[in-house]
């Protein structure tokens, strides 16, 4: 059923995409937040980055929260996680479940 726009609020199209890696990165953000790690090692690949640059030139905002860790010297570093905004888990509803 579709849903009535709200006067001066523009509806965004939903996300479209055939590429395999993107969609098995659209479901795990559909999940909950990921680390760039998390993101390399579902996708099947390292280059995540831009992937997400990709996804994010086509409409996706994709944020990237920094949170404050360590590294493995001990060192504070500053860790990104990847998650959706309501209007990108609205906009990929449709990719869900359609894993390659």
């Amino acid at each position: 059923m579709d849903q009535p726009s709200l006067p001066g609020i523009p509806t965004l199209p939903p996300f479209a995409t055939a590429n395999p890696r993107e969609i098995r990165i659209i479901c795990a953000l559909a999940s909950g937040a990921c680390s760039r790690e998390e993101l390399d090692r579902i996708a099947g690949a390292s280059n995540v980055p831009d992937a997400i640059k990709a996804l994010r030139l086509r409409g996706l905002d994709i944020p990237c929260d920094r949170l404050p860790t360590t590294d493995k010297d001990g060192e504070p570093v500053q860790r990104g996680r990847y998650r959706f905004t309501d209007a990108d888990r609205e906009r990929t509803a449709a990719i869900w479940g359609r894993l390659p």
